[in-house]
């Protein structure tokens, strides 16, 4: 059976950016971006926006929360994507 995480990250890697590195570390999906960007921030909110905008289209059964890691070079931030109600 395929947990939550898993299928996130096939959901990414078909229907988001491709250049992004995707893994899972416990039961969190890390999304390690190519390039180091100069304005971190910026980045990760733009990140966050395509992801949440991603899973909320293509995954709405989810039944648990989602945990994302953002890694871009030294930098990195976490953020979660709640369970979908109903």
């Amino acid at each position: 059976m395929e947990i939550s995480q898993e299928k996130a990250i096939k959901i990414l890697h078909e229907n988001c950016s491709l250049d992004w590195e995707l893994s899972l570390y416990r039961d969190h999906i890390i999304v390690a971006l190519p390039v180091a960007e100069g304005d971190f921030r910026t980045t990760y909110l733009n990140v966050k926006k395509q992801i949440t905008k991603c899973i909320d289209e293509h995954f709405p059964d989810r039944n648990e929360e989602l945990l994302f890691e953002i890694r871009n070079g030294s930098w990195n931030c976490g953020f979660k994507i709640k369970q979908a109600i109903g």
